[in-house]
């Protein structure tokens, strides 16, 4: 939530604050019964009810970053009643099994079993018949594209999916690790808070936000230990640690390729450590899947790209919208994707220059602060918007960005993806463009206001 839209000119004032945040409390309760519905919903397969109860979730959610961010003094123990609250609400999701919104955790497993056993995952396809001694009755039969994908995930993933299945190869046991992951992102989130001089108990916005906690201890998707290691870089980038940043932002990188736009931002401009740092992780974590599978360590990413449509443009919400307007108007056309594309990948340079060369170099700390975690958050949403797939989980790295960079709207643009399930599971494309059409495209337009109101003020106040 934009800061100003919160807090007003002067902040609350607890009275006594020494109680308990008995609102927050409240609140907390009121998500975790609306949890256990939806816990109960989805065991039996009500796919609908799902979605209103994770809607409906945002609610008290809404209120308690409300009730968060309009202070700067917090009751005894509110840290820790909201860590405490971001652990319970994924926990009693863990048990939930099979998951029904998404295969994608047993393609996890079958990757680690496949490393277990000594097989480069990158080799072989699931019905592979060389792997038939590996295939039982609980993960081989859900794995999603079995019959001709080989894995998509990166290095990092991999070695996690290896560590993991060493421990357990249950559903709800590797949840247990994604949450753990969560866990330890909601710690080093309160800690870099701490670090650039703002309230450790923002946090909340991502332990409480009803996208990573449903599809991390719901449905169980890496993306935790990408959001992890981008939290991890954070810490360290707050803290002049631009070799461990280097590190860790490799790492997210390898889980999923997509934190690799954030290098503009989090790079300290002449520091050698940080592309060093992430260069080596990248080279040094490719070179055992390397050694057996060659080129193949890209695995199944080209042919995805196709099949999701971000070759053809099927899955581009502007490009569909841009063909809309221009088919209502009765103009004749034939927008190729390939322009689109090149557009938005030349926006998404522009706006990773403008990161860049925003920062202050080494030696001038004093200037820096917190703008590039802003910068970061510019990025991400520009490339969620323009070209993420269009999977809720894709957005929850987000939330992430937003304790420390409050905006309403952006906020809020997390908290509508829940229909994007509707879509995917009936196939349907037309019903996809209508929701975002009418929910995604104002919420991003409010975005851009409230960020130029924003500017202005700040400038306004500088000039005075």
């Amino acid at each position: 939530m934009s800061e100003e839209l919160i807090s007003g000119d002067q902040p609350i004032r607890n009275s006594n604050e020494k109680q308990a945040p008995g609102t927050l409390i409240g609140l907390g309760v009121l998500l975790l019964i609306i949890e256990l519905y939806l816990f109960g919903a989805h065991r039996h397969n009500r796919f609908y009810t799902v979605l209103v109860l994770l809607s409906i979730s945002g609610i008290p959610f809404i209120f308690a970053v409300w009730w968060t961010f309009r202070r700067k003094k917090f009751p005894a123990n509110t840290l820790l009643i909201i860590l405490i609250g971001g652990a319970l609400f994924r926990l009693i999701l863990v048990p939930l099994d099979p998951p029904r919104l998404s295969t994608d955790i047993y393609r996890y497993i079958w990757d680690g079993r496949l490393q277990g056993v000594g097989i480069n995952p990158y080799l072989y396809i699931p019905v592979d018949p060389r792997l038939a001694g590996l295939r039982d009755d609980s993960i081989y039969p859900n794995i999603n594209r079995k019959q001709y994908a080989h894995t998509i995930y990166p290095p990092v993933a991999q070695m996690f999916f290896f560590a993991v299945t060493r421990v357990t190869q249950s559903i709800p046991g590797f949840k247990g690790a994604l949450v753990l992951l969560d866990l330890l992102t909601m710690g080093l989130v309160a800690a870099t808070l701490r670090a650039i001089g703002q309230p450790a108990e923002r946090v909340i916005v991502y332990a409480w936000h009803p996208l990573p906690i449903f599809e991390f201890g719901g449905s169980g998707h890496i993306d935790a230990l990408m959001i992890c290691f981008i939290a991890l870089a954070l810490f360290a980038r707050a803290h002049q640690k631009f070799g461990i940043a280097g590190f860790a932002l490799g790492a997210a990188t390898l889980v999923k390729f997509i934190p690799v736009i954030l290098l503009p931002a989090i790079y300290k401009r002449w520091d050698k450590k940080m592309p060093i740092a992430f260069a080596i992780t990248i080279v040094i974590c490719y070179f055992p899947y390397l050694l057996g599978a060659g080129a193949g360590v890209l695995g199944f990413l080209p042919q995805y790209a196709k099949e999701e449509g971000l070759q053809s443009g099927e899955r581009y919400y502007l490009l569909n919208l841009i063909d809309y307007i221009l088919d209502w108007c009765g103009v004749v056309h034939d927008f190729p994707p390939a322009i689109f594309t090149s557009i938005a990948l030349a926006g998404l340079g522009a706006i990773a220059i403008w990161a860049f060369y925003r920062q202050a170099p080494l030696g001038r700390e004093d200037r820096d602060q917190d703008q590039w975690i802003f910068s970061a958050l510019v990025l991400a949403l520009t490339f969620s918007t323009l070209l993420s797939p269009y999977y809720p989980w894709y957005y929850s790295w987000i939330a992430l960005f937003l304790c420390f960079v409050p905006n309403s709207a952006a906020l809020g643009f997390t908290l509508i993806t829940w229909p994007l399930y509707r879509s995917l599971i009936e196939q349907s494309g037309d019903d996809l463009f209508r929701f975002q059409s009418r929910i995604f495209l104002p919420f991003f337009a409010l975005l851009v206001l409230i960020w130029i109101m924003r500017k202005r003020r700040s400038r306004t106040a500088a000039k005075s």
